[in-house]
């Protein structure tokens, strides 16, 4: 004769079914209770929390550029042409540069003077505008042309490829005028210009484009694209302020210095 079946008591069975529900449940209400630094015991408190900071604007990735060769003086007559305002616009240039009486100016690659001339009646009385060129007879020509004009605060300086030999930390304001792309050694001449701006100086930069045919008039290695302007300027401890494109065929960027 068989013995009959034996079946465990009902709760002993159930007990075996819910053990392994009980230690997920216990994990789970262990782990809501955590102290550690992301945790958080209420909505509020998450929201509480301060956001990580922005991480810092990264320069765009551009292709090589090789620099233009430097306009020899005996162009010179192309800084003076009849159209050039027309062209560029000097009165919205210096319009974007927020210029006021008394401010010390700086146009590094000045030529003949063609902005220089323009800004000086602006920052008089008390200010100052020196006008660099790395070409003695540049500057001669500016001398002739600021005399003729009346514009007796206009400081011919003879800078380098490396140095535009302005004064550390006093500089209000800074102009460069499709001339940056002729820099050959535009490291140097970047680390040099932020050191001489004043504490809120800005730089005023314009340079044809590339982008478009908007200055096909101008052979290719004297354009910049935005991506290659950024791609040089934000490293070198620039920020960008502001960007125009209301010039013909230019861009037009303002830099401060990166805290």
């Amino acid at each position: 004769m068989r013995p009959a079946n034996r079946r465990p008591p009902l709760p002993a069975i159930l007990l075996v079914l819910l053990l392994p529900l009980l230690a997920l449940l216990s994990a789970a209400s262990c782990d809501r209770g955590s102290s550690g630094p992301q945790a958080a015991r209420s909505p509020q408190e998450a929201v509480a929390q301060p956001a990580a900071p922005a991480p810092a604007a990264t320069a765009p990735a551009a292709p090589p550029r090789q620099p233009a060769n430097v306009m020899p003086f005996h162009g010179a007559a192309w800084l003076e042409r009849e159209g050039r305002v027309e062209e560029e616009r000097p009165d919205e240039v210096l319009q974007a540069m927020d210029l006021a009486p008394g401010m010390q100016v700086a146009e590094v690659g000045a030529g003949t003077g063609f902005f220089a001339r323009r800004i000086g009646p602006v920052v008089a009385p008390g200010g100052k505008v020196y006008a660099v060129d790395i070409q003695a007879e540049m500057l001669d020509l500016l001398r002739e042309y600021s005399a003729r004009d009346g514009v007796d605060n206009v400081v011919p300086v003879l800078g380098t490829e490396v140095d535009p030999k302005l004064p550390r930390g006093a500089i209000d304001r800074l102009l460069l005028v499709d001339v940056y792309h002729e820099f050959q050694q535009p490291a140097p001449m970047l680390q040099r210009m932020r050191e001489s701006l004043a504490p809120g100086g800005r730089v005023v930069l314009v340079e044809y484009r590339a982008e478009d045919d908007s200055a096909a008039h101008i052979k290719a290695d004297h354009r910049m694209t935005v991506d290659q302007v950024l791609a040089e300027w934000l490293p070198a401890g620039f920020e960008l302020v502001e960007r125009r494109e209301t010039l013909p065929s230019q861009h037009l960027f303002v830099f401060r210095a990166r805290p």
